[in-house]
């Protein structure tokens, strides 16, 4: 009985704060004069995400749609409905809970709007502070220090990187399709792509060179750079709930299993990130400027940093020309985990795509064959195949369009109010409001896709040409539609590497009659197949990005193809 008692009186102190949260929230989002969704528990609260697995199935099952509020209370839960809830309940609305009021954008107009005023519509530092696992980078800091880290850190992301993406894409691509065809059926599909988008950031942004296949031998790749980051990136959340409790002071040692390993990955890729620091600062002592990968450009970042603080009054003063030692881990990590987690993840959707419409493999390497042809050297340089291979990018395309790797993007008004047109509307968004950007909404609005936005089309992208000796282009959507690599001043400075990085890979894929098909379950039709792994990637989830869950299930097989002549 006492215990009974105890937990009424915890209980109901935290009842009553939340029927005075909730009413606050409400009554400000009224002001804002938008659609209003409740939400009577905050998604954040940690009860609820302890518990949320067990409870949602029972409270969405109740009757006239008492818990359709559950859904709405899942990480990523708009990648499901698609601009379907926003056919229902308004292009923009607010959702109103306890903890905080946000609101849902697919208006592209807003959205893009939103995107351009970097100043006005902030990232949430309380919410990417979180992210500042080694240090404060580009995708965590606001006004004046996110210049300067964009400033020094987009340069590297130029055209001859693209050129070495390129050629460390070609060895990856055809290492691990070398692999694949001698298998009976692949189901390690995820694990693999992902495996070759860690290589070609590694080499590429690092000058780190793997090959994929050492990187399947159990025993060649050492815990070190590649294995610690990997078991960071796959334990995002625990990094998370790890950093903030080391931040509380809580010891070391009182962190065991889960949390135990990745605190020590967490310590041994900090260690290898600091001897890469090492060795391309003493090749910028010695005066080799010849380096271009991303670690370089930050490093003599950094000692320019350094330099000018030791003729600085106020050595705590950071000059405004360069980054930190700090801000340079930081900044490398977020690349890691930005720059190899997407492009991965959209590699795995598109080549499960494809092998559930088959004929969309044939329309992609009629124009691989073209091009390589094209090119008896067989050398195909960058410089001169990458502008060609327009359904290649387009497939990349559609696949981040359906199944982009960000299914939604926060802003935060920060501590001042911000006027929005939305539609015809002119809104008033509250200080310390959080504004959500549907990209899943934003990428399957009808008005701007047609009554086929939900289909998988990658040919709705190229635009014919006008004549015969004209060149097909790229379809351009209305601003603010198709944002996968965000938009406006914070657009993703690693876009022009993860499209180089994904056509290169499936220009090798599907050349030379190489195809992908599901393998079936005994007794199953082909339709049957197509249908129950379709189910499977329509049952993604956001982890960190958006992933096909337990991908072990579907089995693919590679083939050569006989050409006929």
């Amino acid at each position: 009985m006492f215990v009974v008692f105890a937990g009424l009186a915890l209980a109901l102190p935290y009842l009553v704060w939340s029927v005075f949260r909730f009413t606050n929230n409400y009554i400000e989002a009224k002001k804002i004069g938008l659609p209003i969704l409740v939400c009577p528990i905050d998604p954040r609260n940690p009860l609820w995400l302890l518990t949320k697995d067990r409870l949602r199935p029972i409270i969405t099952s109740l009757p006239f749609g008492l818990g359709e509020w559950a859904d709405r209370a899942e990480v990523g839960w708009t990648f499901y409905p698609r601009f379907s809830v926003h056919a229902k309940y308004g292009q923009a609305f607010t959702i109103v809970s306890p903890g905080s009021n946000e609101i849902y954008m697919a208006a592209p107009a807003a959205a893009e709007d939103i995107m351009r005023r970097k100043n006005d519509f902030i990232k949430d530092p309380e919410v990417y502070g979180m992210l500042d696992f080694y240090g404060p980078n580009l995708d965590t800091v606001n006004g004046k220090v996110w210049d300067r880290h964009r400033k020094i850190t987009v340069p590297p992301f130029n055209e001859q990187n693209s050129a070495l993406v390129w050629r460390e894409s070609a060895e990856q691509a055809d290492q691990m399709l070398e692999v694949w065809s001698k298998a009976e059926y692949v189901t390690t599909t995820q694990a693999d792509v992902h495996a070759v988008a860690l290589n070609v950031l590694c080499g590429a942004g690092f000058g780190l060179h793997s090959s994929f296949l050492d990187t399947r031998s159990p025993v060649a790749d050492r815990l070190g750079y590649r294995q610690s980051l990997q078991t960071l990136l796959a334990n995002i959340i625990q990094l998370v709930l790890w950093s903030l409790l080391k931040k509380a002071g809580i010891p070391q040692y009182m962190f065991f299993g889960g949390m135990r390993r990745v605190a020590l990955a967490y310590e041994e890729f900090k260690g290898y990130m600091m001897e890469m620091l090492e060795k391309e600062k003493t090749a910028f002592e010695q005066g080799d400027l010849t380096r271009h990968n991303l670690m370089s450009a930050l490093v003599r970042a950094s000692e320019q940093s350094r330099e000018a603080a030791m003729t600085s009054k106020d050595s705590s003063e950071l000059p405004s020309g360069g980054l930190s030692d700090e801000e340079v881990l930081g900044n490398l990590f977020i690349y890691n985990l930005a720059g190899h987690d997407t492009t991965a993840a959209t590699l795995h959707f598109a080549i499960t795509l494809l092998a559930v419409f088959p004929e969309w493999q044939e329309w992609i390497a009629e124009e691989v064959d073209h091009v390589r042809k094209a090119d008896p050297s067989g050398l195909w340089y960058y410089e001169e195949t990458f502008p060609l291979l327009e359904r290649c990018l387009a497939l990349m395309y559609e696949t981040v369009r359906l199944y982009g790797p960000v299914v939604m993007m926060p802003r935060y008004t920060g501590n001042a109010a911000q006027s929005l047109q939305i539609l015809d509307k002119e809104c008033i968004i509250p200080p310390r409001t959080s504004v959500q950007l549907n990209f899943a909404g934003l990428h399957t609005h009808p008005d701007d896709w047609g009554r086929d936005a939900l289909d998988f089309q990658p040919e709705r992208w190229i635009v014919p040409a006008e004549d015969k000796a004209g060149k097909p282009s790229l379809f351009q959507p209305a601003p603010g539609s198709f944002v996968p690599w965000n938009s406006g001043p914070r657009v993703c400075p690693g876009k022009k590497f993860s499209q180089v990085e994904f056509v290169r890979i499936i220009f090798t894929l599907f050349a030379n009659g190489s195809r992908v098909a599901l393998v079936r379950k005994p007794g199953e039709s082909e339709q049957a197949a197509k249908a129950r792994v379709l189910r499977i990637v329509n049952e993604a989830k956001v982890e960190v990005t958006l992933k096909i869950v337990d991908a072990e299930r579907i089995k693919l097989k590679w083939t050569k193809k006989t050409e006929s002549h």
